[in-house]
């Protein structure tokens, strides 16, 4: 196997753990985002450019999502509710 496959492997690994273990889509998707962080950063330098330039939009998703679960989260804070 290539350190390519390895770095697939973590990726789908991570993300069925996650899925298995939580009930929430916002704790999901964001375990999602961080799995994929660290797997750009860790494999950086076994990953070929086109490779992380096809990631990168998955990750700019994932972020603005991030970012709507927090505002939301924020909002229920500063309202009052749960």
């Amino acid at each position: 196997m290539d350190v390519e496959d390895y770095i697939l492997l973590f990726l789908s690994v991570w993300i069925l753990i996650s899925a298995l273990a939580t009930s929430s889509v916002s704790v999901f998707l964001t375990l999602t985002l961080i799995g994929l962080l660290i797997t750009v950063e860790v494999g950086s330098l076994f990953l070929s450019r086109d490779q992380k330039e096809s990631l990168k939009p998955l990750i700019e998703l994932l972020i603005v999502v991030f970012a709507i679960i927090v505002m939301g989260r924020v909002y229920s804070i500063l309202s009052g509710g749960r």
